[in-house]
C-alpha cells in the first residue's frame, strides 16, 4: 500500500481554497438507501490511485445535482492523508463560491463515489469519485472529517451517497431539496447568472478578435498581391527600357541583363537618400533613383549607328535593322573571327555600322 501523500498543491491546483481537504474516510457508512457498506485503508488508497481528471473529472457541486452541473471548481488530485482519510486538491475554483465556502456557508461534505460495477463507472471493478458536494444545514456524508464539508447523491442511481456516519438515524429530507437558506439560494442564483453573463462575455471577445485577425490576414495577403503584380510589372518595364536602348544603340545587346539586373537591384534594395540644394532638403527614393539612372542611359550618345555609312555598303554586308540580338551577336563573333586583332566591341561596332 503505498504511503500517505501531504497535501502539496497539484499542478494547476487553485489559489482560493486549501489543498488536503477530506472528503472520506475508512469505516462502516450507510448510503441514501439504507444499505451499509464498509471501506479499508486499501479500498481509499485504490480510489485515490484511480482517479484520472483526463478520464472523467470531478466537479465540486453544490448539494447533491444529479447531472454534476453546475462546478464551481474541480478535483486536481485524490490522495490518502496522513490521517489515513481521503483528501483532495482544488483546481480552478470560482471566486465568488470560494468566498462563500470562506465565509462558512458550505461547512460539510461528502464524496459521490460509482461503484464498481456502475454502468457509467469510468474504471470499471474500481470505486471512483464523481462529485464532492458542499452542503449548507445538512450533516456531512460521514463523520469525523475536519471542516469544510462536501456530500452527495447517486447520478441517475448509479453512484453512492452518504448522507450520516453508520448507525445513526438517516435525516427525513427529500434528497432533492435544497439545504440552503433563502439568502444562500439567491447568492448562488446571482453566481450562476454572473458565470453565465461571463461566459457570454469572453465568447463575444473572442469572435471579435477573431474577425480582427481575419480582416488582418485578409488586408496582409492583398497588400501581398499588390506587391507581387508591382514587382512583375517593374521588372516587365526595365525589360522594354532595355529593349528600347539596344535599339537606339546607346546599350550593347550584351549588357541588357546586366542593365535590368542593376535597376531592379536599386528598385529593391537602396534606401532613399536625402541632400541639401542651398536651402531645401530633397529626398530620392529607389523608384526616382531608377528613373535618373534610365535618363542617364537614354541621354547618353548612341555607341552604334543602325543607318547607312558612306562606303559600308556593299557584297556580303551585314544589315543589322529587324534583326535579333543572337544574330547581331553571331555576326559581331563572325567578324572577330576574320579580325583577330579586334576586340569584340569593337567588332560589335563594326557589324552595326554596316547597313546595307
Amino acid at each position: 500500500m503505498a504511503s500517505p501523500e501531504p497535501p502539496n498543491k497539484s499542478a494547476g491546483a487553485s489559489e482560493l481554497l486549501p489543498g488536503g481537504i477530506e472528503i472520506f474516510r475508512a469505516g462502516t457508512h450507510r448510503d441514501d438507501a439504507g444499505r451499509s457498506h464498509t471501506f479499508t485503508r486499501a479500498q481509499l488508497q485504490e480510489i485515490a490511485d484511480s482517479y484520472n481528471r483526463e478520464l472523467r473529472e470531478a466537479p465540486l457541486t453544490v448539494g447533491h445535482p444529479r447531472d454534476n452541473l453546475p462546478a464551481y471548481g474541480w478535483v486536481a488530485r485524490v490522495y490518502v492523508n496522513e490521517r489515513g482519510n481521503l483528501a483532495i486538491d482544488p483546481a480552478q475554483v470560482d471566486v465568488q463560491f470560494a468566498e462563500m465556502v470562506k465565509a462558512g456557508r458550505f461547512k460539510k461534505r461528502s464524496a459521490s463515489l460509482y461503484p464498481p460495477d456502475a454502468p457509467h463507472n469510468p474504471t470499471p471493478g474500481k470505486w471512483y469519485l464523481r462529485h464532492v458536494a458542499f452542503l449548507g444545514a445538512q450533516p456531512p456524508a460521514v463523520a469525523g472529517l475536519k471542516d469544510i464539508g462536501f456530500a452527495e447523491y447517486g447520478a441517475l442511481d448509479e453512484a453512492l451517497n452518504f448522507s450520516q456516519p453508520a448507525g445513526e438515524p438517516a435525516p427525513v429530507q427529500p434528497p432533492e431539496e435544497s439545504p440552503m437558506s433563502e439568502q444562500e439560494k439567491a447568492e448562488l442564483e446571482k453566481l450562476r447568472a454572473d458565470n453565465k453573463a461571463l461566459a457570454e462575455a469572453n465568447a463575444a471577445a473572442e469572435a471579435k478578435a477573431k474577425a480582427a485577425q481575419d480582416a488582418a490576414d485578409a488586408a496582409a495577403a492583398q497588400v501581398q498581391s499588390y506587391a507581387e503584380q508591382a514587382a512583375t510589372q517593374r521588372r516587365a518595364g526595365f525589360a522594354s527600357f532595355a529593349e528600347a536602348e539596344i535599339k537606339a544603340g546607346r546599350l550593347l545587346p550584351k549588357d541588357k541583363a546586366l542593365a535590368i539586373a542593376t535597376l531592379e537591384a536599386v528598385a529593391t534594395t537602396a534606401q532613399p537618400v536625402s541632400f541639401a540644394e542651398g536651402d531645401t532638403t530633397t529626398q530620392v527614393t529607389a523608384m526616382q533613383m531608377c528613373a535618373w539612372l534610365q535618363g542617364q542611359m537614354s541621354s547618353r550618345t548612341a555607341a552604334v549607328n543602325f543607318g547607312e555609312q558612306a562606303g559600308a555598303s556593299g557584297a556580303g554586308a551585314f544589315d543589322a535593322r529587324g534583326k535579333g540580338d543572337a544574330e547581331i551577336d553571331q555576326a559581331a563573333r563572325q567578324y572577330q573571327r576574320e579580325h583577330p586583332s579586334v576586340s569584340y566591341a569593337e567588332a560589335m561596332g563594326h557589324v552595326l555600322n554596316l547597313g546595307a
